[in-house]
C-alpha cells in the first residue's frame, strides 16, 4: 500500500466521479444542488479538494433534473453495491487501501457519509425516509409511507413502482451519517429556479393547474420529516447567515421542528453559493464539515 499523497483526481465509475484517496479514513458521497451540482467536480471542487485532503475518498453524485424526486433519490444509491466493488478493484490498481470498500454502509460505526447542499439536500432526505431501521428488511417503511395521509395517492403509486424492483437494504442509509448543507427542499421553484422570488408566476400556475408539481411538494416531504420521529438522528445542519432566500425557509422548519434530533447544527457567515468555488473558497466550511464528520 502507497503512503505518498495523493492529487485530488476525479474518475468515472458507476455514473458518479470518484476521487480515491490512498489511504482512507472514510468515504463521502456528495449531492449538490440544481445546475451547480450536475457538475460537482467543477462548483465543488476547492470544497471537495479540502474533504480529500483529510483522508477521504469522494463520491460525486452529479445532479439529475426530474419533478419525481423519489425515482432520482432512489436511482442515486441503487448501484452503490457495483460502485463499491469498482472501488476495490481500482484502489488494487493504484495500490492504494481499500479494505474501507469492503464494510457494508449499514454496518454500526460505519466509516459512510452523506453530504449535501441546496436541493440535493432533499434527496438525503427522501433516502432517510426510505431507510428501514429494522433488521429484517421486510419495508415496513415503505408501507408506511404509501399508506400515511402526508402524500396522495398517485404519488404514494409513483412511489411504489420506483421501488418495485428495489430492495430497501440497497438504498438503506442505515448508520450512515448526513450533513445537510443550506438545505432547500423545495417544490418547483427548486426544480425550475425560474419560478423563485414569484418569476413567471402565470406558468407556474398553469403548470399547477394541469398538474405538473414536484413530487413530494414541501410541504409533502415536511410532513413526512416530522412524523418519522425515530429518524434523522444522525443528521447535521449547516446553515449560512445571508443565506435569506433560498434555503431559509427550510433551515427554519428544520430548527423549529426536529432541532432536538440533529447532531450538530451551526451557522456560518456566507450566502447559499458560499460552498461554490474551482481554485479558491471558503475553508471554513470544508473544516466544519470535517468537525462534524470526527464527531
Amino acid at each position: 500500500m502507497t503512503t505518498q499523497f495523493s492529487k485530488l483526481e476525479f474518475i468515472p465509475l458507476n455514473f458518479s466521479w470518484v476521487a480515491l484517496h490512498p489511504d482512507p479514513e472514510g468515504v463521502i458521497f456528495f449531492i449538490g444542488g440544481a445546475f451547480f451540482g450536475t457538475f460537482p467536480t467543477v462548483f465543488y471542487r476547492f470544497f471537495l479538494k479540502k474533504l480529500f485532503e483529510r483522508k477521504y475518498t469522494i463520491v460525486a453524485l452529479p445532479y439529475r433534473f426530474s419533478l419525481r424526486h423519489w425515482s432520482i433519490a432512489t436511482s442515486l444509491v441503487r448501484d452503490q453495491v457495483d460502485l463499491r466493488e469498482n472501488m476495490i478493484q481500482e484502489a488494487k490498481r493504484r495500490g492504494y487501501s481499500y479494505n474501507l470498500y469492503k464494510e457494508k454502509p449499514t454496518e454500526k460505526n460505519s466509516n459512510y457519509f452523506w453530504l449535501g447542499h441546496s436541493l440535493g439536500c432533499k434527496y438525503i432526505a427522501l433516502l432517510e425516509l426510505l431507510t428501514d431501521l429494522g433488521d429484517d428488511g421486510t419495508g415496513s417503511r415503505v408501507r408506511d409511507l404509501t399508506r400515511g395521509d402526508c402524500i396522495p395517492e398517485r404519488e404514494r403509486r409513483h412511489l411504489r413502482e420506483s421501488l418495485a424492483d428495489i430492495s430497501l437494504k440497497e438504498i438503506s442509509l442505515k448508520s450512515q451519517p448526513s450533513i445537510l448543507m443550506a438545505p432547500a427542499i423545495e417544490g418547483l421553484e427548486g426544480a425550475i429556479p425560474i419560478f423563485r422570488n414569484g418569476g413567471f408566476s402565470g406558468l407556474k400556475k398553469f403548470l399547477n393547474r394541469i398538474g405538473i408539481k414536484v413530487e413530494p411538494s414541501q410541504k409533502e416531504t415536511f410532513c413526512l420529516i416530522e412524523q418519522e420521529t425515530q429518524l434523522f438522528n444522525l443528521t447535521s445542519l449547516i446553515y449560512f447567515k445571508d443565506d435569506t432566500r433560498i434555503a431559509a425557509p427550510t433551515v427554519k422548519w428544520l430548527l423549529e421542528n426536529i432541532s432536538g434530533r440533529l447532531v450538530n447544527k451551526r451557522e456560518l457567515k456566507g450566502k447559499h453559493l458560499a460552498p461554490l468555488g474551482w481554485l479558491d473558497g471558503d475553508g471554513e466550511i470544508a473544516m466544519t464539515v470535517i468537525d462534524f464528520l470526527k464527531h
